[in-house]
């Protein structure tokens, strides 16, 4: 049996749309059962707790022999990813897989990074088997600037000249079901997978000239400034912890701490190339 945790996100969305496609049955974990309906009509067993509920991660792991460890980023992320290995652990889960991030680097002064790497010590220390997935910079985080393009020609963000490799959530969530169902799930043990879609590496003045091809209109990269930008989609962040982790992590980018990385792993463990910036971009155009 599987256990998903964060299935009304966008990752551990994608990994139960994808284990449903393949006619997997797994059991999550939600805090708010009515907030995940839409799942139980699908046939999928809810179990009502925490992720920090000692008790509720027990009864959700009876029968579990592999779980998704799935947290949006936020203030407690770490302490929660940190109480559900605890659990995990004594409770003698096998095997976890952690959705990761590839900027969970040794050196970084980001937070959220930071509570990835936090997460990935203690797990490697429980002495259960586990699977990191970090997929690389999101494609939805441009799935407002079509809109915003087509109206001023421009994408603005505080880049400046850095660089990303980039991922489909959707793509990511089928990588997990996969990893999840693989009949030779040993192979993937205390394995860390860097995942990209087919794409270059590319830099901001790229991904503009892209959504422009995609819309037909010429749009201008606008490395626009930083503090300008995060007041800006401050409203689309839980709080101002939220917002300035991320105002953090996109400034790593920008001064190229954390330059993007192309890998081929998605491609060959799943034998396809997976989902273009301009394919996606075109979905949501």
């Amino acid at each position: 049996m599987i256990l998903l945790t964060g299935i009304t996100g966008n990752i551990g969305g994608a990994t139960a749309r994808a284990l449903l496609a393949k006619g997997v049955r797994f059991r999550a974990l939600v805090r708010d059962p009515g907030k995940a309906a839409a799942w139980a009509d699908k046939g999928v067993e809810l179990v009502q707790g925490d992720i920090e509920d000692a008790a509720a991660v027990t009864r959700a792991l009876a029968g579990v022999d592999r779980a998704l460890l799935v947290m949006p980023n936020g203030e407690f992320q770490e302490r929660a990813e940190l109480a559900f290995t605890r659990t995990a652990k004594q409770a003698g889960l096998p095997w976890i897989i952690k959705l990761s991030s590839p900027e969970a680097i040794r050196g970084t002064s980001s937070p959220i990074p930071l509570a990835h790497i936090a997460a990935e010590d203690a797990i490697r220390a429980s002495g259960m088997d586990w699977t990191f997935v970090r997929p690389s910079f999101y494609m939805q985080n441009f799935r407002g600037s079509v809109k915003g393009a087509r109206a001023s020609g421009k994408l603005s963000m505080p880049m400046g000249n850095g660089t990303v490799a980039l991922t489909d959530n959707e793509e990511a969530g089928a990588f997990i079901a996969h990893v999840l169902t693989d009949p030779d799930s040993a192979r993937h043990h205390r394995q860390c997978y860097d995942i990209t879609g087919p794409d270059p590496v590319m830099n901001f003045h790229q991904i503009a000239e892209a959504i422009g091809e995609v819309i037909g209109q010429k749009v201008a990269y606008d490395d626009c400034d930083p503090r300008a930008f995060q007041e800006a989609i401050r409203p689309f962040h839980r709080n101002q912890w939220h917002s300035d982790a991320v105002a953090r992590l996109f400034a790593e980018i920008a001064d190229g701490r954390t330059p993007g990385h192309k890998t081929d792993t998605f491609q060959k463990i799943m034998g396809r190339p997976g989902r273009s910036l301009k394919e996606y971009l075109a979905s949501v155009a």
